[in-house]
């Protein structure tokens, strides 16, 4: 399954740049991270690093990345959010304000949430 992760906030270039390289840094999501272009915007001539593409199969990656993304995010300054499209085109979005102020606990159980709301639905597989 792959995922695009999108940043909203102040600094998002280098805010998800941030996140990349948490996630790098998790044996399971080695290889699997990488910076994605968006569309260019009008009047220029190439596109930005916008979003991180995310592909996640069977195993560690898939509930490792949710742990990584929502420890990062409780660990920003300022308000942000982390919007994370499936491939069927719904969305998951956690923010700053939501994750800042939860304990050690809290943060776990909003980790298993976000990976029940990543899972594949009834007929797709994590592969994709």
């Amino acid at each position: 399954m792959d995922l695009r992760v999108d940043i909203a906030g102040e600094h998002a270039a280098d805010e998800l740049r941030s996140l990349r390289e948490w996630l790098v840094a998790e044996e399971p999501l080695r290889g699997r991270v990488r910076l994605a272009a968006g569309a260019p915007e009008k009047g220029t001539l190439g596109s930005g690093m916008d979003a991180l593409a995310v592909a996640l199969g069977n195993g560690g990656a898939f509930t490792v990345f949710p742990t990584v993304a929502v420890t990062w995010l409780k660990r920003r300054t300022g308000r942000m959010a982390v919007k994370i499209t499936r491939p069927d085109g719904s969305t998951v979005e956690i923010s700053s304000d939501l994750v800042r102020p939860q304990n050690a606990e809290e943060l776990r159980e909003t980790a298993e949430r976000l990976v029940r709301a990543l899972a594949p639905s009834h007929g797709e597989t994590q592969d994709g």
